[in-house]
């Protein structure tokens, strides 16, 4: 076997070599390489005596933590496949992953995960750690695969990407854009199931750098930058969301930054550059889809160039990018074609689905190498004078939406699988990433009667918090077009008012607490008003949306935790917790 293309061989040498520098990190404590190697070596052994061998699927449903990472390390050492599941999705839809991924096996945290009678479940809590701590040897070969990532399908059926040892290695080893140096500090913000989760583990680990894993639940703009500043990272991936709200309200947290890759959707050049004039060395907007393994193309941001747009940037080292047309044929520089990426990375296919991977991975007309292959992207851009890649839009329906990858067909047909619901549609309303959402368009099955709040528990009971639409509009028909297909031009405007969203009547705020705190979330969500008993996030708020109350109340002089606000989604409660307890602070 070739150890230098393998994930955990590059981390065997790291522990070989410096077993006492830090390998991972987080609140509950850091691990060397010496011990980070020990611990997955044993529980390497427990995942071999549960049958795991080449190749085998291993759910990892443990939440971002020094925990995951030893996990999907044993995994590797195994031979296996990692297959993240995120612990807060639906029981549903980890019932698909299980089953859609062929994984015989679940590692969890702790005991009450639910999974099927066929597939076995390791629970951490009740693992004695115990067992010979030597690196085990298993022959695996660079081209087996190394972990399967999942992203929406147009269909309605998520589709798993399969990512190998070779692709991952060169992303850990192949452009300087990328070359984490020894005893770096790698922040690792991304979910476990977002495949930016690789370049914060495996290019860390792999370059003998630190993962310092961030909190696992949801965090305030202050308390981000109260972690920034304490851990310091020498690198760091933010979505472009998330990028573009800590700019706006606390953009000095970046010094504590010294290389910063941003991307995901529609970058702002003005706060790509406002974080340029702070950070310690570079930020690069970066682009790649999950099936070229994280990223594929980098521009370096020039602080005090001129952007009307911000460029993708040109391709990393043995990644190629092409703009071609329907005929596969280049387009001229500066013309639209479709972006169709090549070279080292790009993934194996979609897992169990041959017909969908032959449609997106063709034959390369433009190599001479046998087996080479182009990604077909479905991103609208053109190739600019110097090489770069400047991005314009999409082929298809799919958005992004908080830096994930969305299908507006998968959220249709799973809001159309309602037996209430006759007829289905989802828009994305907003014109940027921060303002984003999602707004689903229903009409009723015959006699059915149809509740904004029935379907958003539908909604929620299946998929992934951020797939699932902020609002609900419901009519007794969706308009069609002369091909007898939804209008969407001809769908009414989404919620102008309050009372637009079927929330129930109003209970006007009384005291000077709750119409601040009204205010506020009535100003973040672009609504007329809002309720004392409101649950923020039933109005259309998410976790974006959440830190921008947080951090206009503490404009104001009210402080809390995005804890705290989770807990207490209302106006009336949070009303409550200023006024009555320590929790909040005038």
């Amino acid at each position: 076997m070739s150890e230098h293309n393998l994930i955990h061989c590059s981390v065997e040498r790291e522990a070989r070599d410096f077993p006492d520098a830090i390998a991972v990190s987080a609140e509950e404590g850091k691990l060397t390489y010496g011990e980070l190697n020990a611990r997955a070596n044993r529980l390497a052994r427990r995942l071999r005596d549960s049958g795991v061998g080449i190749e085998s699927r291993v759910a990892v449903a443990v939440p971002r933590s020094i925990d995951f990472v030893v996990v999907v390390l044993a995994v590797l050492k195994a031979g296996g496949v990692y297959v993240p599941i995120d612990p807060e999705y639906p029981e549903e839809r980890r019932a698909f992953l299980l089953s859609d991924s062929d994984a015989a096996l679940v590692v969890t945290t702790g005991a009450g995960f639910s999974a099927p009678e066929n597939v076995d479940v390791i629970a951490l809590a009740d693992w004695d750690g115990g067992g010979a701590c030597e690196n085990l040897g298993i022959e695996v070969s660079p081209s087996h695969l190394a972990y399967i990532i999942y992203t929406s399908g147009s269909t309605g059926v998520p589709k798993g990407v399969a990512i190998s040892h070779a692709d991952v290695m060169d992303l850990v080893d192949s452009d300087p854009r990328l070359a984490v140096g020894r005893g770096d500090v790698v922040a690792h913000l991304a979910p476990t199931a977002f495949d930016a989760s690789t370049f914060e583990i495996w290019c860390a680990l792999g370059r003998g750098g630190q993962v310092a894993a961030l909190r696992q639940d949801q965090i305030s703009v202050g308390e981000l930058g109260t972690a920034l500043r304490a851990v310091r990272p020498d690198w760091m991936f933010l979505t472009s969301g998330l990028f573009h709200l800590l700019v706006e309200h606390d953009v000095e947290m970046f010094r504590s930054v010294r290389v910063l890759f941003t991307g995901g959707d529609v970058l702002s050049p003005q706060h790509v550059q406002s974080a340029a004039g702070v950070i310690g060395d570079t930020v690069y907007s970066c682009y790649g889809p999950t099936e070229t393994t994280v990223f594929a193309l980098a521009h370096k941001v020039d602080a005090t160039g001129s952007y009307e747009r911000m460029p993708l940037g040109s391709p990393l080292r043995n990644k190629i990018a092409y703009v071609l047309n329907e005929d596969l044929t280049e387009v001229p520089r500066g013309e639209v074609g479709e972006i169709y990426l090549g070279g080292t990375g790009l993934a194996r296919g979609y897992h169990r689905r041959p017909a969908l991977t032959a449609e997106r991975f063709l034959p390369d007309p433009y190599s001479s190498a046998p087996g080479a292959r182009l990604y077909r992207t479905g991103d609208l851009g053109r190739m600019l004078d110097d090489g770069e890649v400047e991005f314009i839009g999409r082929v298809d329906r799919q958005v992004k939406i908080r830096g994930y990858r969305v299908e507006l067909g998968e959220v249709e047909v799973t809001l159309a699988a309602n037996p209430s619901v006759s007829a289905a549609a989802v828009m994305v309303v907003g014109d940027n990433e921060v303002d984003k959402r999602l707004v689903a368009y229903a009409a009723p099955a015959g006699t059915a009667i149809l509740t904004a709040a029935a379907l958003r528990n539908w909604m929620a009971d299946r998929l992934p918090a951020y797939m699932a639409p902020s609002h609900y509009l419901l009519l007794d028909k969706l308009p069609l077009d002369h091909n007898g297909k939804v209008d969407r031009k001809a769908l009414p405007e989404p919620w102008r008012t309050r009372g637009e969203l079927g929330v129930g009547p109003l209970v006007a705020a009384q005291s000077e607490t709750q119409r601040m705190i009204a205010q506020v979330m009535a100003d973040v969500l672009a609504l007329d008003e809002v309720g004392m008993s409101d649950n923020f996030y039933e109005l259309g708020g998410d976790s974006l949306r959440s830190m921008r109350v947080l951090e206009s109340l503490r404009v104001l002089g009210i402080t809390l935790s995005a804890r705290q606000f989770i807990g207490t989604p209302t106006v009336g409660g949070l009303a409550e917790l200023i006024d009555t307890t320590a929790g909040g602070s005038r």
